[in-house]
């Protein structure tokens, strides 16, 4: 006959108290306490608001309505906001005596908590309670900033970046991402113009940017625009479509190449003539629209003291004047830079775009020294 032998492993009190720490923890029942601290609050504050309403007026109340919308789930802020109503209703229909401009005070409180019900609403639909949508925001910009650091370079080269987004919103449509071999030989850098402006065109700058700087340096650089617009095909963006320019640069020889997806052309700066020069090669169709494209490229070498300026159309565009004009507004201002010797030819380039505060503006200077 078998007896089924039970062996029971002896468990320290230490062990014993960790296992019931862990599944009695507070944080399993956060949202519920924190429903109940709100309900204290907002029950202890409406009361005495009805015991002293000639002292204690109805502004009392908007902190907790708006630490609720920031803190707790629709479904419990809608309980809350329930229980502060009835507490405003209470000097209004005359329950209580009715101090100086009660009427006034109750009408802000309520349009208070519709506003504050909206962002809540909006902030539900993101998944976000609490303030970790402003760090999350954060943390997207710095890495869309991330992408556009450019790297260091060999001894000889000097590149500058200047990116400014419209009415000065912390993300823009415009962005770059930069790439340098091992060997500190082949940089590669595009500069990208999503559809939109400023925040509009925020997320889809991100996104992009992310598949950009995963396409950069892994397909050869005469196939990198087409392998990013049979990208931005492939996602169907409904409204979304982007230009972009990419360069390469062999920085032992100087050795460049540019193609573009209908970006304006990049400039070059020849030391020995002293004047700036637009690229005439034609553009290809800008990203996300036509499928199997293939795009010319510019060839060129950069000697000693030669540069080359990639832009946004930013920096050339204004209402109801000529491209042309303002390319030559442009090419004007990157050539007095240049005659001074300045380190910040990207930053004038930007800062004198005619469009002004009301478009993305970015422009990337290469220059060899």
């Amino acid at each position: 006959m078998t007896h089924a032998t039970v062996v029971l492993a002896s468990r320290s009190p230490r062990t014993v108290a960790r296992r019931w720490a862990r599944s009695h923890s507070l944080r399993r029942h956060w949202d519920r306490l924190r429903l109940v601290a709100f309900v204290l609050a907002v029950f202890v504050t409406g009361a005495s608001l009805w015991l002293w309403p000639q002292i204690v007026p109805h502004i009392v109340l908007a902190p907790w309505v708006v630490l609720a919308a920031l803190f707790l789930p629709v479904r419990d802020l809608l309980f809350v906001y329930a229980i502060a109503t009835v507490f405003l209703l209470g000097p209004v229909v005359g329950l209580v005596d009715i101090g100086p401009k009660t009427e006034l005070a109750f009408l802000g409180v309520v349009a208070l908590m519709g506003t504050m019900y909206v962002l809540a609403e909006s902030r539900a639909r993101l998944g976000i309670i609490g303030l970790t949508g402003e760090s999350m925001l954060v943390d997207l910009r710095e890495r869309l900033e991330g992408s556009s650091r450019i790297p260091d370079l060999p001894a000889g080269w000097r590149a500058e970046l200047a990116i400014r987004s419209a009415h000065g919103e912390a993300f823009a449509g415009d962005f770059l991402v930069t790439a340098l071999s091992e060997d500190n030989r082949l940089l590669e850098v595009v500069l990208v113009d999503v559809s939109g402006k400023g925040r509009q065109a925020g997320s889809r700058s991100l996104h992009l940017s992310g598949a950009l700087s995963g396409l950069l340096g892994s397909v050869p650089p005469a196939d990198f625009l087409s392998a990013a617009n049979s990208y931005l095909v492939r996602q169907r963006w409904e409204e979304g479509f982007a230009t972009a320019v990419h360069l390469a640069v062999d920085l032992h020889t100087g050795a460049y190449a540019v193609g573009r997806a209908g970006h304006p052309p990049s400039a070059l700066f020849r030391q020995g003539s002293g004047a700036w020069e637009v690229d005439i090669t034609p553009s290809g169709p800008v990203l996300g629209i036509l499928s199997d494209v293939r795009y010319e490229r510019a060839h060129g070498v950069l000697g000693p003291g030669d540069a080359l300026l990639i832009y946004s159309d930013g920096v050339i565009e204004s209402p109801g004047r000529d491209l042309a004009d303002g390319v030559d507004r442009m090419l004007g201002v990157a050539a007095r830079a240049v005659v001074r010797d300045a380190l910040a030819v990207a930053d004038e380039v930007v800062s004198a775009a005619p469009s002004g505060m009301s478009d993305d503006r970015a422009a990337f200077v290469l220059r060899r020294t």
